[in-house]
């Protein structure tokens, strides 16, 4: 239900809160467990624009399907703790990687358990359907999944709550975006603002020299 924009912070958030909650009153710090973080991301959760990389690994960073974040050593990137894992799953970047091949062994999706059960996810952008269709007649538990939620969408109540929730999501993205402008337009009202105070300064600092020198005469 968030915004592409923020997904990082609230993961790191998410993350954070159970982490703290881990650990029980008077335990040893060592017997703190480390604590992994799966998030499901309608695309990208950052531009290409916003990391620093040559053309090639751009290129590379695009379609890629998984992100492992973790604590590491920013000189020679030796892995600091394992207590923080956070996976981004792009399934944008699977389907699209699935409609380009034909199958769902793509990219840096290794697990093919894995692989199947984000092919019934994004199956709506999956354009062979024969693809979900042997997925299902291979996995019982898939099969068992796809067909359950196949007999709530055609309950109406289901339907109605699901329908509820897509509401709250889009009002929820739409105020953020408006408060994301609103805090944009304020800030270049305050900029303007000072800029405005900064020439009236210097203007009262030259009619004061002015009157100073007039003084003098």
């Amino acid at each position: 239900m968030y915004g592409l924009g923020e997904l990082k912070a609230k993961t790191i958030r998410s993350w954070a809160r159970a982490f703290g909650e881990e650990l029980e009153s008077g335990a040893g710090y060592v017997e703190q467990p480390p604590t992994i973080a799966i998030t499901f991301a309608d695309g990208r959760v950052e531009s290409i624009e916003d990391i620093k990389m040559s053309s090639r690994q751009a290129a590379a960073t695009t379609d890629k399907i998984h992100r492992l974040c973790m604590i590491m050593d920013c000189e020679d990137f030796t892995v600091f703790t394992d207590a923080m894992e956070l996976h981004y799953i792009d399934m944008k970047a699977f389907a699209r990687a699935v409609n380009e091949t034909g199958s769902i062994n793509v990219g840096d999706t290794k697990e093919i358990m894995f692989a199947k059960w984000l092919s019934i996810i994004t199956q709506k952008e999956i354009t062979d359907k024969s693809i979900i269709e042997d997925i299902c007649k291979e996995e019982e538990a898939i099969r068992v999944a796809v067909s359950t939620l196949a007999r709530q969408g055609e309950d109406k109540y289901v339907r109605q709550a699901y329908q509820r929730r897509l509401d709250e999501i889009y009002f929820y993205n739409k105020n953020m975006s408006e408060r994301d402008e609103y805090k944009r337009r304020a800030e270049i009202a305050e900029n303007a603002l000072e800029e405005k105070n900064a020439i009236v300064e210097e203007k009262d600092a030259i009619i004061a020299q002015l009157r100073a020198r007039l003084g003098e005469k």
